[in-house]
């Protein structure tokens, strides 16, 4: 068995957790992945996995050999990207963790505008809430909103852009309901509200003076998943307070009503994190550079559009 081939399916049975997950990604039996974990052992003398019935974990041992087995790969499949640069192609696997709504909403669509342009790129594409370690598991490419605080010194964090909140309801609701003023009027009325670790009950808006107003709203409905809250306020259940990207469409088709569009929301920015490396992948810097792209020209897009809506 080549040694190389060998260290490419430990790396992806650490990644995975599962001897029969890495079989199917690298086209090969769980027997013969099994082979290649043993042979690598019986090479260096320690065992590099605990087995279980449904998981294996990383020895202390085997957690040293992956981290720098991965390092290595990483290297060697930027080499063969640096080299295949040069022809222009960028090709390969992209694996990319990113939250569920952003990543159904925004990132899918550009992800699709990609891979047109860049047709041998295989991607990898993990939507969930956002971890402490957004990298781990492999990921080439984790995407945050909000703080880019980072305590992982080994990451970089690249802003790509930001968008603003805002606070919709259905015209139905606002008939039953009325429509507030002022936003201290929002306590008057069954705000719909996201959920992630904590409850986000505290809405902060800013006034067209600048002053800041914080509003501590309640409800009867909370949900991890936005896209569940704008379902839900469409069929005239409350009010809501989400991304611009998420309520475009319902607020252009006349489903939502912009609400206290006088008060605006602190924007919420978005980045890239990626391992902190001299050379990054061709793969990883391409698709981050579209990204931002695509940002930019949302922005331009967002920039043309606002005299007409503040007029």
């Amino acid at each position: 068995m080549d040694k190389l081939t060998s260290i490419q399916v430990f790396t992806a049975v650490a990644a995975s957790g599962s001897f029969s997950t890495a079989a199917r990604e690298l086209g090969l039996s769980t027997a013969m992945v099994s082979k290649h974990i043993k042979r690598l052992e019986d090479d260096l003398g320690v065992r590099l996995l605990n087995r279980s019935t449904r998981r294996s974990s990383l020895t202390e041992a085997g957690s040293d050999f992956y981290t720098r087995c991965a390092i290595i790969l990483d290297e060697l499949e930027d080499a063969e990207q640096n080299v295949k640069s040069l022809s222009g192609e960028v090709r390969g696997e992209l694996r990319i963790s990113a939250p569920a709504t952003f990543g159904a909403q925004f990132l899918m669509p550009a992800i699709i505008d990609f891979k047109r342009d860049y047709p041998r790129i295989r991607i990898n594409l993990r939507l969930g809430p956002q971890t402490p370690n957004p990298l781990e598991g492999g990921y080439d490419i984790a995407i945050h909103a909000g703080d880019a605080s980072l305590s992982d010194s080994s990451l970089v964090a690249r802003k790509l852009g930001s968008f603003a909140m805002q606070i919709c309801g259905s015209a139905d609701y606002v008939a039953r309901a009325g429509t507030p003023q002022q936003p201290r009027d929002l306590v008057k009325h069954n705000c719909l509200i996201f959920q992630s670790d904590t409850a986000t009950t505290e809405w902060v808006l800013r006034g067209p003076d600048g002053d800041e107003h914080s509003v501590t709203v309640s409800g009867d409905m909370y949900s991890n998943q936005g896209n569940a809250l704008r379902i839900a306020a469409v069929a005239g259940m409350g009010i809501i307070r989400l991304p611009d990207y998420l309520l475009a469409e319902d607020l252009q088709a006349g489903r939502l009503v912009h609400l206290l569009p006088e008060y605006t929301s602190p924007e919420r920015a978005v980045f890239a994190l990626y391992p902190h490396r001299e050379h990054l992948p061709a793969k990883v810097r391409s698709f981050i550079d579209f990204l931002a792209s695509r940002f930019d020209a949302r922005a331009s897009i967002l920039h043309e559009l606002a005299p007409a809506s503040n007029g």
